[in-house]
This record gives C-alpha cells, sequence and structure tokens, in this order.
C-alpha cells in the first residue's frame, strides 16, 4: 500500500512541482517532468507539509553500484529515501536512517537493470510525517559493499585438503556441490515444510532435502513454482522462472537429521534466494533454531538471514551464535545431530529486530512487497521482520535462533536466505 502511494504521490507531485525535463517516454514515465541527475552530481530541494515527496532521475547501467545520500541541511527534516524503476511501480530500494547515529539517509545499491531510474526524496512517515526542511541529495557511482556483521575468524585458513565442502549425494545418484546447510533443530515429527530456490542472474539452483543420513530428496526444476514473486534486499524484486527448485517433506522422527542444502547440478557458480514455509512460533515463547554452515569456498561471500511474518500478528526476532558446543554436533560426513550440542559451550554474537535500523542498520530492509509462492503461501515482508546479514568469515556453523520481541507474540513465518554456490 505504501509503494502505491508513493507512486500515486510522486506522480501528482512531480507534475505540479518539478520543471520539464525532455519527455521521449510515455506519460507514465515519471522521469519526464523529474530533475535529471549524473553520477558526480548534487541537488538541494525542500520538503515540507506542501510537498513532501521530491523526484530525480539517473541513468545507469545493470551492475553499477550506486550511492545515494540525503542529508538534511536545516530545519526538523527526517530525510527517507527510495529508489525505483521510472514508473514507481518496482521498488529496489528504500532507507529511513543510514546507520543508528544519524537520521539522514543513505541507499548503496547494485542496480538490477539498465535505464532509467527513479529517486524519491520525502520524510519519515511520507504524507503522515510531521518533520520539515531543506536537503541536499548526492548521487554517486561506486561505494563500499555492505559486509553486515562479520563473524570473527577463529584460527587461520584451513589448508586444501581440510577445507569444508558441502557435496549431496541425491535420490537420483546425482551429486551437487553445496553452497549452504541448514539443519532443523528442534523440530517436531510429521510437519510439512516446504523449500523454494530461486536463482538469481540466470542461476540455475538444485534443493536438496536429507532426512536421513545420506539420503537426499532433490530437485532442479519445479514447473509449479514459476511465476512466484519476491521482494529481494538489496536486489530489488524478481519473478521466479521454471529454473526455480522446490521440494516438500515431512520432518522425520526425533534423532535424524534433516538438512537442507542449496547447489548447482553443472558445477556453475551464482546467487540465489532460498524460501522456507512451514514455520511458526506458537506458542509466543517458543525458539526455532538452525544449524548454518558454509563451505571455506564461500565462507567471505555474505550470506543474508531473515524472518519474515506471513501476518502482522507477529514480531519476528533473530540472534545468532556459534561456538564449540555447536560445531560438536557435525560428524565427519557433516551430518548434524541436534542431541549432540552443548547449549553451555556457545556464545551470543548478534541479534535483529526490525531490519535496516537499530542494532541491524547494516541489514538491508525488504524493498515492498513480500514473499508470494505460486504454490506455496503469501507472506507480507514489513518493517518489523528481522533479518542478519553476515560475513561467515569461515566454515564453522553458526545457530541462528527465531523467536519473537521479548516472547511476546505469535505467529506463522518464513525463513528467506540470500547467499553463494561456490560450483566446482
Amino acid at each position: 500500500m505504501r509503494k502505491a502511494l508513493i507512486a500515486l504521490t510522486v506522480l501528482i507531485l512531480i507534475t505540479a512541482i518539478v520543471p520539464s525535463a525532455s519527455a521521449q517516454l510515455g506519460n507514465n514515465n515519471l522521469c519526464n517532468r523529474a530533475t535529471t541527475l549524473a553520477y558526480g552530481d548534487s541537488a538541494t530541494g525542500t520538503v515540507d507539509n506542501t510537498t513532501y515527496v521530491v523526484g530525480f532521475c539517473f541513468t545507469g547501467t545493470t551492475g553499477d553500484q550506486v550511492t545515494i545520500t540525503m542529508e538534511s541541511t536545516s530545519g526538523t527534516l527526517d530525510p527517507y529515501l527510495e529508489l525505483a524503476d521510472p514508473t514507481g511501480n518496482t521498488l529496489f530500494a528504500s532507507n529511513d536512517d543510514a546507520d543508528a547515529n544519524t537520521r539522514n539517509a543513505q541507499i548503496v545499491f547494485t542496480l538490477t537493470t539498465t535505464g532509467q531510474h527513479l529517486i524519491v526524496a520525502s520524510r519519515y512517515g511520507i504524507d503522515q510525517g510531521d518533520s520539515a526542511g531543506n536537503f541536499v541529495l548526492t548521487l554517486a557511482a561506486g561505494g563500499k559493499g555492505n559486509t553486515g556483521n562479520s563473524v570473527p575468524p577463529k584460527g587461520g585458513t584451513p589448508a586444501p585438503e581440510d577445507q569444508i565442502v558441502i557435496n549431496i549425494t541425491c535420490d537420483t545418484g546425482e551429486q551437487i556441490v553445496g553452497g549452504v546447510q541448514l539443519s532443523f533443530i528442534n523440530v517436531n515429527p510429521g510437519f510439512s515444510y516446504t523449500v523454494t530456490a530461486v536463482g538469481l542472474d540466470g542461476f540455475d539452483p538444485v534443493v536438496a532435502v536429507e532426512t536421513e543420513p545420506g539420503v537426499g530428496t532433490c530437485n532442479d526444476d519445479a514447473a509449479g513454482a514459476a511465476g512466484s514473486e519476491i521482494a529481494v534486499p538489496d536486489f530489488g524484486r524478481i519473478v521466479a522462472s521454471r529454473s526455480t527448485a522446490q521440494v516438500r517433506f515431512t520432518s522425520p522422527r526425533r534423532g535424524n537429521p534433516t538438512n537442507i542444502s542449496v547447489g548447482s547440478a553443472n558445477g556453475e557458480t551464482g546467487q540465489y534466494v532460498l524460501i522456507i514455509e512451514g514455520l511458526a512460533i506458537s506458542p509466543s515463547d517458543e525458539l526455532d533454531g538452525f544449524a548454518v554452515r558454509v563451505p571455506d569456498s564461500v565462507a567471505a561471500e555474505t550470506l543474508s538471514v531473515y524472518m519474515v511474518s506471513k501476518y502482522v500478528d507477529l514480531d519476528p526476532y533473530l540472534e545468532l551464535y556459534q561456538g564449540d558446543g555447536l560445531t560438536q554436533a557435525y560428524d565427519e560426513d557433516g551430518n548434524f545431530y541436534e542431541d549432540s550440542v552443548d547449549y553451555n559451550n556457545i556464545e551470543f554474537l548478534f541479534a535483529c529486530d526490525d531490519a535496516g535500523v537499530g542494532d541491524c542498520a547494516d541489514t538491508p530492509a525488504f524493498p515492498g512487497g513480500g514473499v508470494d509462492i505460486a504454490n506455496g503461501s503469501r507472506y507480507v515482508a514489513g518493517e518489523l521482520d528481522a533479518g542478519l546479514l553476515v560475513t561467515p568469515n569461515s566454515s564453522l556453523p553458526m545457530l541462528f535462533a527465531f523467536g519473537s520481541v521479548n516472547g511476546a507474540s505469535a505467529g506463522e513465518y518464513a525463513i528467506m536466505v540470500i547467499g553463494y554456490v561456490p560450483g566446482n
């Protein structure tokens, strides 16, 4: 709803207050009447109760990393930024506070399309906000990539023969190289789950689910999942192709490991989005846990883990732990046995209430929309959803604990993981 309101507001206000630019596209292109910027440019403007949205446009190329900064220069203005397509219908990224120490806004984003892009400069609360003042907006090419929370490395870099790899043998006999392994902790037997993996930038993922040691159910292409729509933080909104992978399974009896992996059947390197459905916090003080590890070959890449509520009744909360008490729960073949975890020998690292603010300001928030699995459920991603962007720095396992803020709310949720597959 907010995205649609912004698009409508921009259309009305830009037409009224911004000098006309050269109009070469259709009337639904908001850039026709917005101020044009190029990389390295700055512009000034005013946000108040009369004009609470100001539009700017620039032309960029897929792969360009852009940094957009909006700084208040007078009054009480609390800046707010959005980056969208020229129609305002596709929201790529948004930001209220660049970090916990400022109210100025900043977006660092790698463009996923070539052509015109719309920058919306506003204030916190938009039409419902009450701050006002002048601002300066700058557009720069490049910027530091967001590596999020860096997990402290332990020990040196392992020798090649000692590096952890994640290899899965499918029920078809096929071998795949995995980029992540997620293992359920304290899951009740007999519950149904759906795991969907969508490739980014043309990557073709494979999903494997092990419910017995060494036995994996794999899927490469699931036609029923094609058309799923996912708002991917720091990437934009994507529509799943027919190469999307999906596995449905029932949790086994207690004691058997349940491992979920994402890989590639043809050995290619790529980036994926993984969605796990069928989860719930009930009662409100319940905690769900997943042990997560990545191979050494992608340990220096960022890994994003989000908790996305299905409805607004759940206020998600996410914590991250690591330690020898978790590592000892893996056998030499990489199977995870939850009963072997020593919770007295793990340490707290990070926590997140709302992605993009406070202690998890480095974690990109959702760019509008949510998760809509074509043959599954819809999850309304919002400003209360939790997420952690981490750089693992090693293959040592991490424990993600999912719950609710202060143990005070309950409801269904999905897990979203964004990561990399190393390839052969």
